[in-house]
């Protein structure tokens, strides 16, 4: 390298440099971490080269990750070169430099409505923890809002406007309420029941609370939220890594898909910022097809069609 600066300060100056969360830092530098302690052992880490690179990918690939795990932990390494040759440190040996094709569907699975209709059925609304918890999971099954978007709210963000319902939104990754999203009346209603029951109603206060007696009316927390959410889950027999609280934002996407909503309805309910995000649950629900297998069914109709009619009419060939 044109330094003689040691890769872990390099590696320092290049996340310092970088526009990202302090999350998002963290995991680059393990990441990060991961090659260079490959490189130690495998390679020279003072000078490396396109093939140690590739090799270092291969490595990944060897171990069983998935690719989206593999390309976790090469996307910090192609930005770091792609750095190093910006501030004319090193030549990007990591351009071109590919991630294993990535799963493009769903990773989480989906509630069908009778099992929605059950999971709300289960939750006791004799206590105010069960009027919280039936307005949580009404509000995110009818939504698809996040478990951080839920606790962001406040009472004041609940308005009425042009006779109907809103609520402002703080969208994962922003820094103020800069969404509106129209609500139902059986979405507000429960909601409504449930500040009836609160103690302090000022409009700065958090709409959704603990009320626990070390933490009462503290703001809820998203883990609190998947907690809840996953305990009643399991009450009505489902208990899969697959099916957890981020599940009702898929299963508020894929049945308002289902039930004739457009892709950009969608998507705007959701928060996506560009339609190809949403295209996840178009997907979703073509892999659904496949496994029930539709278009094979729909063969077997035509051939039963076919054998009443196995005549052959003549065919008119002109000459």
């Amino acid at each position: 390298m044109n330094s003689d600066k040691p890769i872990l300060q390099l590696m320092d100056e290049f996340l310092a440099n970088q526009d990202i969360s302090e999350n998002s830092r963290r995991k680059y530098r393990d990441n990060m971490h991961v090659f260079i302690g490959w490189m130690t052992r495998n390679a020279d880490v003072r000078y490396p080269k396109r093939s140690d690179i590739i090799q270092y990918k291969q490595w990944l690939i060897k171990s069983g990750r998935s690719a989206l795990t593999i390309d976790n932990y090469l996307a910090p390494v192609r930005q770091f070169f792609r750095y190093l040759e910006d501030i004319g440190e090193y030549d990007n040996i990591a351009a071109g430099v590919h991630s294993p094709r990535k799963y493009l569907g769903y990773r989480k699975d989906y509630l069908r409505p009778d099992q929605v209709t059950r999971l709300l059925a289960t939750i006791n609304r004799l206590s105010i923890q069960g009027l919280r918890d039936y307005a949580v999971v009404n509000l995110m099954v009818r939504t698809g809002m996040r478990c951080i978007e839920v606790t962001r709210i406040d009472l004041k963000d609940l308005t009425i406007e042009n006779k109907g319902w809103i609520i402002y939104i703080q969208g994962k990754g922003h820094l103020e309420k800069d969404r509106a999203l129209g609500l139902s009346l059986k979405v507000i209603n429960p909601i409504r029941e449930y500040i009836n029951a609160l103690d302090s109603t000022r409009e700065s206060d958090p709409l959704f609370r603990n009320h626990s007696y070390v933490s009462n009316n503290t703001r809820l927390s998203p883990v609190t939220i998947s907690k809840f959410i996953k305990r009643y889950l399991r009450s009505i027999g489902i208990d899969s890594p697959r099916i957890t609280a981020h599940s009702l934002r898929h299963t508020a996407a894929i049945t308002a898909l289902k039930n004739g909503a457009t892709i950009f309805e969608v998507s705007r309910m959701l928060g996506h910022r560009s339609i190809e995000t949403t295209q996840i649950y178009l997907r979703a629900i073509e892999e659904e097809m496949s496994r029930n297998g539709t278009a094979v069914r729909r063969l077997d109709n035509a051939f039963k069609t076919g054998k009443k009619n196995n005549k052959i009419k003549e065919i008119y060939i002109p000459k």
